[in-house]
């Protein structure tokens, strides 16, 4: 029926965007559809903006996500989740960060220094072993790409999404730029040896992160 309308229609054009629901403005690459309206309207194109600043970057993932799933139901699930999030998102927000965006089974969040990061998914792991959700949690400190929609990216996000692969279940695991700038802190870290991380160059120290 849109191609049809876009035949009818004088001056229309076709376009697809992708996304798995008609509401197009609730997903979250809203913005596509909103910026081919702006350009097919004005004949301009939208002027995005980025900038570039210092940030440790946190991400979660739910362990043996999708077996559990499958063994409890959707219903089941779908609690889990939420208590999944209200815990995460709180600790996030009582350590000054911030939710980026959930990646289905767990969390993309920024904080502006390491030690706030640290510390929120040290307990994060606490906490969530505490109401029976096991975690795995990488945090990499550096320069990120922060675009207008308020979303990240840049190498440095990529290698904290790494190094939550890395990470073993229940524990958070830190690159080594995140031990060497909070040298004399108070979190322990304990060496996990020398990873090759997929898409980054050279191999990398890694440590797991405990309270003191």
């Amino acid at each position: 029926m849109g191609r049809l309308l876009s035949d009818l229609i004088a001056d229309a054009s076709y376009l697809e965007i992708e996304g798995a629901d008609h509401f197009a403005w609730i997903l979250p690459n809203w913005r596509d559809l909103d910026d081919a309206i702006i350009v097919h309207a004005t004949g301009k194109s939208v002027a995005r903006t980025t900038t570039r600043q210092f940030g440790a970057v946190l991400f979660t993932d739910i362990v043996d996500s999708t077996e559990q799933s499958a063994s409890i139901g959707d219903a089941k699930w779908r609690a889990v989740l939420d208590r999944h999030d209200r815990t995460a998102r709180s600790l996030i927000d009582g350590h000054r960060g911030r939710v980026v965006k959930s990646t289905g089974d767990g969390l993309l969040a920024v904080f502006d220094g390491p030690s706030q990061g640290v510390e929120c998914g040290v307990k994060m792991c606490d906490a969530l072993h505490g109401i029976g959700i096991e975690i795995r949690a990488g945090i990499h400190a550096g320069e990120i790409e922060v675009h207008d929609d308020g979303d990240i990216s840049g190498i440095a996000v990529n290698l904290a999404a790494r190094v939550e692969q890395q990470a073993a279940d229940g524990e958070l695991w830190a690159s080594s730029t995140v031990r060497d700038l909070m040298l004399g802190g108070s979190a322990c870290f304990a060496e996990r040896g020398e990873h090759e991380l997929k898409g980054i160059d050279g191999s990398w120290r890694l440590f797991a992160v405990a309270s003191a």
